[in-house]
């Protein structure tokens, strides 16, 4: 958010407070009608829970469709809150105003308990069988994000009657840039868009000026990879057709850009070990905590392992410049590890690496290259200080290579664990949170003390 951003929604939150304050109940929802619903959901950040309450429930009572939007746009903390004080007919009023994919996104953020009592409402209601339809799609796909409101037409319509169908039309579909055309049994032909209507023949058909080479989806598509299409042909918006090629809907540059961040957010979280649940539940110490037990109590079994090797060779050596050693082999290993997954995941996520074609083993060797690299550097410049400090040739002799193969052994775990993760149908950004970490942590102390059995006796000071 800009400077001047930052001050406009604070002047916002600050003058509805201040409404709030003296019962200015009429002037505040005539002021929350003017604001764009963004602006009023970033606005609850500067009020507290009882005033975001009140706000809400005056955008229910007197603007219903902007409460719908200002919903869907709220932090996910306040969010939840919000909607765990509100009851399921309320719920079930809102869906009926709100676009089909913002309905589906508010019934998957409800509490479980309001979830189901919702859900309820909208088998009963026939003016939710959209909303009950898309919920009927696997979570993350085309099918739940897409939007059905859109301009199709018969591929035997001509221009001008396209064009007069968009004027009649405007004012009822929020993406217009795009006309798809369509067969008599609604088979997706082609796509028009407006400027190719605007300069083409009124006489022709749209058949004769589509494009028919036109990117689309399938309902069940990841909507990580809608949005990687989108971001790759620089598309406004993405066709999605069911499994027979019927057009059944759209998914839009909005709904493109909110996936982009989730997949973003989530996969930083992954990386760090936890769930972005914790932006809902960031206030429950209890919540959060077990959010992210299971991933510490990984790392903890990692480094127990780690700690009994480096007790059993302790015993066997004796020496204490191998244990001032092992701090800088297991950080090596976690730095190396994280950096090259974290590329990794990166890649994936935008699809710059793909799965095939000998991609995954070009990947592979070119970081198995910069890990070469980077272990000779790091190697050497642990011999000099193991000599300079300890003037023990054995101890250069177990240090530097140790160092050298841990990196470089890092380097193919950080790249190749990713895009086995993703072959298995598995979340590759896991794969650089604590499970690559902890996993380099004991092939490091592997190394390290797997060299010293064998080299220290050739070496004994």
């Amino acid at each position: 958010m800009t400077e001047a951003s930052s001050r406009r929604v604070d002047l916002l939150g600050n003058t509805v407070r201040r409404m709030l304050r003296r019962g200015g109940r009429n002037k505040l929802s005539r002021l929350l009608a003017r604001e764009r619903p963004e602006d009023v959901a970033t606005s609850f950040a500067r009020l507290i829970p009882a005033e975001q309450q009140k706000v809400f429930q005056i955008l229910v009572e007197d603007h219903l469709e902007g409460a719908g939007e200002v919903l869907t746009a709220l932090q996910p903390q306040e969010r939840l809150a919000i909607l765990e004080a509100t009851d399921a007919e309320t719920v079930g009023r809102l869906l009926k105003t709100a676009a089909v994919d913002d309905a589906v996104f508010i019934v998957e953020s409800l509490p479980q308990a309001l979830k189901e009592e919702v859900l309820e409402i909208v088998d009963l209601d026939e003016r939710l069988d959209a909303v009950q339809e898309h919920l009927a799609f696997a979570d993350d796909s085309a099918g739940r994000i897409m939007d059905t409101e859109l301009l199709a037409l018969d591929q035997g319509t001509t221009v001008s009657e396209a064009i007069e169908y968009v004027r009649r039309q405007a004012g009822e579909i929020g993406m217009i840039s795009y006309l798809y055309v369509v067969d008599q049994s609604g088979h997706l032909m082609g796509v028009a868009t407006l400027r190719q209507l605007l300069l083409s023949d009124p006489a022709a058909t749209l058949a004769a000026i589509m494009n028919d080479a036109l990117v689309k989806v399938r309902t069940s598509t990841d909507q990580e990879e809608v949005a990687q299409l989108a971001a790759r042909y620089d598309l406004l918006a993405i066709p999605v057709t069911d499994e027979d090629n019927k057009l059944a809907g759209i998914v839009t540059v909005d709904d493109i850009l909110d996936v982009f961040k989730d997949e973003a957010t989530e996969d930083f979280f992954k990386m760090a070990g936890t769930s972005d649940d914790e932006l809902a539940y960031e206030e429950r110490t209890f919540k959060v905590a077990r959010i992210r037990l299971p991933w510490l109590l990984v790392n903890l079994v990692g480094l127990l392992v780690a700690g009994v090797i480096t007790q059993r060779f302790e015993e066997r050596f004796q020496l204490s410049l191998l244990i001032g050693f092992i701090p800088v082999i297991m950080g090596m290993a976690g730095n190396i590890g994280s950096q090259t997954s974290t590329i990794a995941v990166r890649s994936l996520a935008t699809g710059r690496l793909e799965l095939g074609g000998g991609r995954i083993a070009r990947f592979v060797g070119q970081q198995l290259k910069v890990g070469i690299v980077l272990g000779v550097t790091c190697g050497l410049i642990v011999v000099v200080v193991n000599l300079l400090i300890y003037q023990s040739i054995g101890g250069a002799a177990v240090v530097g290579p140790s160092v050298f193969l841990t990196v470089v052994i890092a380097s193919f775990v950080g790249s190749l664990a990713p895009a086995l993760f993703k072959r298995f149908g598995i979340d590759p950004a896991v794969a650089s949170g604590p499970l690559v970490t902890t996993t380099n942590d004991v092939l490091g102390i592997l190394i390290y003390f797997g060299f010293a059995y064998l080299l220290i006796g050739l070496f004994p000071s």
